[in-house]
């Protein structure tokens, strides 16, 4: 039979989400992207944006192509930035 320690409060679980929801992830060229920055301010909406190499089919030689991608994370709100000193 389990114990009062093994059962987590459900306000518990709400409060370790720290920050805005993410709305959706979108993986894009970097032109898109920056429009997509744009949009997200006039929206009030906060973004984190990377980019990264990914592994593409090889060319007709046979060699391994890297493609370069961007990764948009958007937010429902810009984060709070923590003072780092």
């Amino acid at each position: 039979m389990p114990t009062d320690e093994e059962f987590v409060d459900l306000e518990q679980l709400l409060e370790i989400e720290d920050g805005p929801r993410l709305i959706a992830t979108h993986y894009t060229t970097a032109d898109e992207a920056i429009e997509m920055v744009r949009a997200a301010q006039l929206l009030g909406l906060g973004v984190r944006l990377q980019n990264r190499l990914r592994a593409d089919e090889p060319d007709e030689d046979g060699e391994d192509i890297a493609v370069e991608e961007w990764v948009l994370d958007l937010y429902e709100s810009p984060p709070e930035s923590a003072d780092e000193e």
